[in-house]
């Protein structure tokens, strides 16, 4: 019975000691989906809002309806990998950010095109 009660000891120790050094978790990929509309000659991407965690990849997808032509996109902070611009052109009208919310806090989302019309925000949490 000692010998049965040894053997379990020493299977959940190395059952433990595997799972610790299993390495973290890989952050999770936050993937959004925004549309640039315009109405009554007021641009906005739908939506306008992210809020993800510090360390999570972000992917957004931007597709511009908008017939006003050309627009652009850009999140403060997070330099050209966070910024584009898309055509209204099909097969074309459609562009695809990715980076890392490396830094907490609240930035400003924009348009440099447009930047009193097109507004809004991402939010990392810590």
């Amino acid at each position: 019975m000692k010998r049965l009660y040894t053997v379990l000891a020493l299977t959940a120790f190395g059952a433990a000691l595997a799972i610790a050094q299993d390495k973290p978790a890989a952050a999770p990929t936050r993937e959004f989906k925004s549309v640039n509309i315009e109405v009554k000659g007021q641009k906005i991407w739908v939506p306008s809002v992210f809020i993800v965690k510090k360390g999570d990849k972000v992917k957004i997808t931007l597709v511009n309806t908008a017939p006003s032509g050309v627009h652009a996109f850009a999140i403060d902070g997070y330099g050209d990998a966070a910024k584009t611009t898309v055509d209204n052109k099909d097969g074309d009208n459609t562009k695809t950010i990715e980076f890392v919310a490396d830094k907490a806090g609240l930035f400003r989302v924009f348009c440099p095109m447009h930047p009193p019309h097109v507004g809004g925000q991402l939010l990392v949490l810590e």
